[in-house]
């Protein structure tokens, strides 16, 4: 009954009734969360800036927050590498850069590094020099960090400190989280800061204009000492009537939006010389202007998402306008009525279609914002405070639950009423990348603490089917040519050609997604196969246009796509037209040898039968002899083609590997890389084709001469034996 637990910025405990406190350390810092098991009291969480901390020894010790993704972002942007990396800042922890895919399989700590600035702040990475990144925090720090030489240039649009201070004492009011953003192209050299007017600098930083006056509110009623009498806090995280959003336009490099988070919407058309206030009507002063979205396909369109849950109104506000802030229209028909919305992202390729990200998740508009629609999938129950699209992608910044990538957002591009009406519908895949770095469902990085999981790797095919099919449900890829590459079935004839499907059922059921992992057919196998360093899995496809077919019974669509190479790699097309063509040959002499082996151990079996099926007849001794003979002759070529000691991956360290292995190793070395194939690897691919070749012409001797007189033997001597074929 004396024990009790203090959050504070250290986790505190007394165990004498508050007599005295001691400090609990063993986890990170800034308390505000504990649970206590009612019927164990050794067993804690505890949740603080860091994330969450278990312990089942009463505090002695604790689990680290590393072991689950619990990072809680403020903003996310995407950069221009590729393959690109996401960049936001940390509470409690430092700014972040971290790949969407690595090339090792899954994201672990060797994929990100941090870009300067601080817990709180914006990211600006340039978009023709990504390794540029502007990153802020509170306090009006603005840096600018290089990745290649790792310089960290403090480059404050006004750098003097606050700290202390309430914000009437100050020249300039940098908040929490002050906007920092670059312009669209074709200015990618144009940096944007906002403290009460907007900062702009062409310089990275070396000098900064404000090209407006107070675009807020400027209540100095809220401009006072934070937190007194008792213990005053200032730190500017406190400072009220700042900009809280800056949109420049992607349409227009003279137009830029701006919202305050004391309820103003802001605009200049002429680059700043002068403003308008085109604040939606019925946002009142206490409402923040989380964010404003210049659409990418309209310089008179954007849309503004406000909040006012400070105020306890939850409400979701979400606005449009389509000319330059005149009118507005409220868009907020289908989010929850709790679910108070922080951002509003419109697709660039699909115009209309919008992202939400609120209080709970993420939702989704194919009309505007007319209507909305969880687009929840997987992704936890979270705060999303922000949203952006890269490439195919939409990656959210979520407060608690780090950052959420959904890997393809191609179908909803392509859902139109007609589409979700149609009994069944093949959607065109998007552009696959050849590039390394495995990927995809279930299993794997995703599951291991402290790794993300990797997107698919390959083409992505999305496919509806209302009504599960009766017919056979066929998936092909064809090439330019229209020759078939690979095809998959419901009812396949091998199982790694298998097809599973669903259909119908609601909630997305009906939609398929198969992913090809660019890869043409393997080689053949046999029973039993055991190889060293090597595989049977089939080329990669050469960069260039495919199409997929869809066949449902009498049903069948076709849609186009294309493969692109890496874009760090600098192979041509040719170069990798000649890897394939001899990484093909491989495969196929690979094959050969293998069908040799079965083909052998077949004849082999049928010779046992039919020396069984002649025992105890006359002339059997004679035909156990011939057989004997021919097993032999059939056992010295297997043995030259394949070892026939292994038993276990380890044997061929002690029973060297032949000419099936040898071949096959070689796709290891021709495959390695984008690149053709050395001269060398060609030299030695002809010279052990050469001696496979040798072993199949003694097998066709064999099977065209010495089985048909085994057989003749066996009808001679009368005996109904199984005859070898």
């Amino acid at each position: 009954p004396d024990a009790v637990w203090g959050l504070n910025v250290s986790l505190l405990k007394t165990i004498d009734g508050g007599r005295s406190f001691r400090p609990v350390r063993g986890t990170h810092g800034d308390f505000h969360a504990i649970w206590i098991d009612p019927k164990n009291p050794q067993r804690l969480i505890v949740g603080n800036d860091g994330g969450a901390a278990v312990s089942l020894t009463g505090g002695a010790t604790w689990s680290p927050e590393s072991g689950q993704p619990t990072a809680q972002f403020y903003h996310v942007i995407a950069t221009t590498h590729f393959p690109y990396k996401l960049c936001g800042a940390q509470q409690d922890n430092s700014t972040v850069c971290i790949a969407s895919k690595s090339d090792a399989g899954g994201i672990d700590a060797t994929d990100w590094y941090p870009v300067g600035g601080g817990e709180s702040g914006w990211i600006a990475a340039r978009a023709d020099d990504p390794d540029v990144v502007f990153a802020g925090s509170y306090g009006g720090y603005l840096t600018r960090y290089d990745h290649r030489t790792s310089q960290l240039r403090n480059v404050n649009a006004w750098p003097d400190n606050p700290m202390g201070h309430g914000a009437a004492d100050l020249k300039y009011r940098f908040q929490w989280t002050f906007p920092i953003v670059l312009a669209s192209p074709p200015n990618p050299g144009v940096l944007y800061a906002g403290a009460q007017v907007l900062f702009r600098s062409t310089t990275e930083g070396q000098r900064w204009d404000a090209i407006s006056p107070d675009l807020t509110r400027n209540d100095t009623t809220k401009q006072r000492s934070s937190g007194g009498p008792i213990t005053k806090d200032n730190t500017s995280i406190e400072y009220y009537g700042t900009i809280f959003t800056i949109a420049p336009s992607p349409r227009d490099s003279l137009l830029i939006w701006v919202g305050t988070d004391d309820g103003l919407v802001q605009l200049t058309r002429d680059g700043g010389k002068t403003w308008q206030n085109v604040t939606p009507p019925g946002v009142t002063a206490g409402t923040q202007i989380s964010t404003v979205e210049a659409s990418p396909h309209d310089a008179a369109t954007a849309y503004v998402s406000a909040t006012r849950y400070k105020l306890d109104d939850f409400t979701p506000y979400a606005f449009v306008t389509y000319d330059y802030g005149k009118t507005w229209r409220r868009i907020n028909t289908g989010i929850a009525p709790s679910h108070f919305v922080r951002v509003v992202r419109e697709d660039p390729v699909r115009r209309g279609l919008l992202y939400a990200g609120t209080e709970f998740g993420v939702y989704v508009s194919f009309d505007a914002g007319a209507t909305w629609q969880p687009l929840q999938r997987n992704l936890p129950v979270v705060p999303v405070h922000d949203l952006v699209i890269k490439g195919n992608d939409l990656a959210a910044a979520t407060h608690g639950r780090s950052f959420w990538i959904l890997d393809d957002v191609s179908p909803l591009r392509q859902l139109t009423p007609e589409v979700a009406r149609a009994e069944r519908h093949l959607y065109a895949p998007a552009d696959a990348w050849r590039s390394p770095g495995g990927g995809g469902f279930g299993g794997g990085a995703g599951e291991t603490p402290g790794v993300g999981r990797n997107p698919p790797s390959g083409a992505l095919i999305y496919f509806y089917l209302r009504q599960r099919a009766d017919s056979d449900v066929l998936l092909e890829i064809l090439d330019a040519r229209d020759s078939l590459v690979r095809r998959w079935s419901t009812r396949p004839a091998n199982p790694e050609d298998s097809l599973r499907v669903a259909a119908g059922g609601g909630g997305g059921g009906g939609l398929n997604r198969f992913v090809w992992d660019l890869r043409y057919p393997g080689a053949h196998r046999f029973r039993g196969l055991v190889f060293w360093a090597a595989g049977t899995q089939g080329p990669l496809a050469v960069p260039g246009s495919y199409k997929v077919r869809l066949t449902v019974g009498a049903w069948s669509a076709t849609q186009p796509f294309t493969v692109r190479l890496d874009p760090r790699n600098h192979s041509t097309t040719a170069d990798l037209q000649r890897q394939f063509d001899l990484l093909l040959r491989i495969r196929d002499r690979v094959s050969a040898a293998n069908d040799a082996v079965t083909r052998i151990r077949e004849v082999k079996t049928q010779l046992e039968a039919a020396v069984q099926h002649a025992r105890g007849r006359p002339g059997a001794a004679e035909i156990a002899a011939g057989a004997d003979s021919l097993k032999a002759r059939l056992g010295a070529i297997e043995e030259e083609i394949y070892q026939v000691k292994n038993q276990s991956g380890e044997d061929p360290l002690n029973y060297p590997i032949k000419l099936n292995n040898r071949i096959a190793s070689l796709a290891g070395v021709v495959g390695s890389a984008d690149a053709p194939p050395t001269d060398q690897a060609v030299q030695v691919f002809d010279a052990l084709s050469g001696l496979l070749q040798a072993q199949l012409d003694r097998l066709k001797t064999v099977l065209d001469a010495d089985v048909p007189a085994f057989n003749a033997l066996v009808k001679a001597k009368d005996v109904p034996a199984v005859i070898v074929k």
